[in-house]
């Protein structure tokens, strides 16, 4: 699922079901988006074109959380990994076998 993109001179991420302008982003919004990088298989953005973003604010924000979030993506197995580790050993102690 797509949930960055660029349309009509503008930057855009999903909000839910809708699509919102880059500028109103907030910290949850943030971490949603951080979230679904992480779980989901088809994640998905438009790449950054800078010529197709006249609006410096979008330019920036866009490459940025674009950026971020596909090198999430792209490490989200040893990322999800290293969790596990994390409490692996809290889980082993309080397993029920």
């Amino acid at each position: 699922m797509k949930h960055l993109k660029i349309e009509d001179r503008k930057a855009y991420f999903t909000r839910g079901e809708n699509w919102m302008v880059v500028t109103d982003m907030t910290k949850e919004d943030l971490l949603n988006l951080a979230h679904a990088a992480i779980e989901e298989e088809d994640f998905e953005t438009d790449v950054y074109d800078e010529t197709l973003l006249p609006n410096p604010a979008h330019r920036i924000i866009y490459q940025q959380i674009n950026g971020q979030l596909m090198e999430l993506h792209n490490r989200r197995a040893a990322f999800q990994e290293e969790v596990r580790n994390i409490y692996k050993d809290a889980y082993n102690k309080y397993c029920i076998e």
